[in-house]
């Protein structure tokens, strides 16, 4: 599967998610009224959101692989204790176990994908 990804790159690898959406309800607990960011890499993302000061209490933040949408939990991407963003070289860990094996920032399965962010939609 290595050589695959390293050949076609690893959007053809089934296994990880093909791209996050964050979605973020323009007024606060009103989901009719709703924006969407959308990254390769999670670490892209939660970096951009934390830029835009957009905290991660106010956002849902998706998965789509294997023809599906899936929320990821919030301990996935922000502390439990303050709730601000996980830093790349914490966020990492949680993310790539969910797929197989933990890799860290510097094996990253994601490294050849896209780092811009597309939004809002």
């Amino acid at each position: 599967m290595k050589f695959i990804n390293k050949m076609l790159g690893s959007k053809y690898n089934k296994k990880i998610p093909y791209t996050y959406q964050a979605i973020i309800n323009i007024v606060e607990d009103d989901e009719s009224l709703q924006i969407s960011y959308f990254a390769d890499r999670i670490c892209v993302l939660t970096n951009f959101l934390k830029k835009q000061q957009i905290t991660p209490e106010n956002v849902t933040i998706l998965e789509t692989y294997s023809g599906k949408e899936t929320e990821i939990t919030p301990e996935s991407y922000m502390t439990i204790e303050d709730g601000k963003w996980l830093p790349k070289s914490k966020l990492c860990h949680p993310m790539t176990s969910r797929y197989g094996e933990p890799e860290n920032e510097h094996n990253c399965q994601f490294r050849d994908r896209n780092t811009s962010v597309s939004g809002p939609c």
